[in-house]
């Protein structure tokens, strides 16, 4: 099985059985990499995926400005 046209790299998407939003960053068959601002990955089978709402990719959004927020600035990593 492959993705359908409508699920690309980049994409943000819900994971129904993780119950979480995340970014496709591969693809490896039936399953699928998802990535979270935070740097989070996991796996997801593709069946469990959808597209995104405008809400939930504005939750990621938010986590990503929050997670930029938090992180010291480069030159100042200990």
């Amino acid at each position: 099985m492959t993705p359908g046209p409508d699920l690309r790299v980049g994409m943000a998407v819900f994971d129904r059985r993780a119950d979480m939003p995340g970014v496709i960053r591969s693809f490896a068959g039936p399953v699928v990499c998802l990535v979270r601002p935070s740097g989070h990955t996991w796996q997801a089978a593709l069946i469990a995926l959808r597209p995104a709402t405008e809400r939930e990719r504005a939750q990621l959004a938010a986590l990503a400005k929050l997670h930029r927020q938090q992180r010291p600035p480069a030159g100042r990593r200990a």
